[in-house]
């Protein structure tokens, strides 16, 4: 009679597979082996964070408000550093030039109408929602003479503050 399939089955590992005995399990001992010094100083009729408390040990080493070692600097002082006298580009220019042409579009045809910008597909091509809209309208109104790269057109001067309409 002929094996229909058998060596295609035992290629494909049905046959001969040995199970691997789990040699890592260990029994559980009732009965630890403990150090002498340490089993003479436990007291069973306290906690065990007691009993580490009175073998000079922390029970949770991680637990906030410990006393900290004696000489230890105070965090505050670690971490107090000084800042630089030099300005980030960031608070030079809170708008990329970028964000500044894009919103200064927007302002252009619509003014402070920030849900008509919204709606508006063909000048709003990053399709910000409105209260993306309002903040980089509100920061870009912000811009002192000296932060704005891109010259103000004019039916946008009248949205700005009446002190920095005269400057521009």
């Amino acid at each position: 009679m002929v094996k229909h399939g058998h060596t295609k089955k035992r290629r494909a590992g049905r046959y001969g597979r040995t199970k691997l005995k789990n040699r890592s399990w260990v029994r559980w001992d009732p009965n630890p082996k403990v150090a002498k010094e340490l089993k003479e100083k436990w007291n069973a009729s306290l906690s065990p964070a007691a009993n580490l408390q009175a073998l000079g040990l922390v029970a949770k080493p991680n637990q906030q408000g410990q006393t900290k070692p004696v000489g230890a600097p105070d965090i505050i002082e670690l971490f107090d550093i000084p800042d630089s006298d030099a300005s980030s580009f960031r608070q030079k220019h809170p708008l990329d030039k970028d964000e500044e042409e894009y919103i200064q579009k927007c302002m252009a045809k619509h003014g402070d109408d920030y849900a008509a910008m919204f709606r508006d597909i063909r000048v709003n091509t990053l399709q910000h929602t409105e209260q993306k809209l309002r903040k980089l309208g509100a920061r870009y109104l912000l811009l002192t003479p000296e932060q704005r790269r891109l010259k103000v057109p004019d039916n946008i001067k009248e949205l700005l503050p009446e002190d920095q309409q005269a400057l521009v």
